[in-house]
């Protein structure tokens, strides 16, 4: 425990009896001041929740290996299976997704070498790729919602991302 964190490690109840009177520590008195003290240790307890997840996000940024353990500690904090894919770090990510409507899916083209397409629409400035890939096991689908919340939360300003089911 650091000493900032010691500064807020205060015993509210046991202050407020030793700020009594000893001719006024009494069971009826001591109930009465628990009473009157009751709100402060709630706002104090609150106060510590607030600081140590603020530490926690202060501590956790949008680099990989910080934005995984963020991931993994909130949504699978046993097996740790969530990874995070970079766009550089993959040779096979070399990719752009586009929506083929024969097919009904996303398809990845590459983007420079052997199979890469050229694609021309008007008004539109080309396929736009994703800086890094969120992989996810199958039974975590239902916290979709929640996983792209956290990703936001923690990933730099300009990003793109998807998130894969293996």
């Amino acid at each position: 425990m650091s000493k900032a964190d010691r500064t807020y490690d205060v015993n509210m109840k046991r202050l407020a009896l030793l700020a009594l009177p000893t001719w006024l520590r009494r069971p009826v008195a001591g109930a009465l001041v628990y009473a009157g003290v009751s709100p402060l240790v709630r706002m104090l307890r609150e106060l510590r929740t607030f600081r140590s997840t603020t530490q926690y996000r202060l501590w956790h940024n949008g680099q990989v290996c910080k934005l995984r353990g963020v991931l993994n500690d909130e949504f699978d904090p046993e097996e740790r299976r969530i990874a995070i894919e970079d766009n550089e770090s993959q040779g096979i990510r070399e990719a752009s997704t586009v929506w083929r409507r024969e097919t009904g899916r996303w398809v990845m083209l590459p983007r420079r070498g052997a199979g890469a397409a050229c694609i021309h629409r008007e008004g539109f400035a080309g396929t736009g790729g994703y800086d890094f890939w969120v992989t996810v096991p199958e039974e975590l689908r239902t916290a979709e919602t929640r996983l792209r919340a956290m990703v936001n939360m923690y990933k730099l300003a300009g990003k793109r991302y998807a998130i894969n089911y293996k």
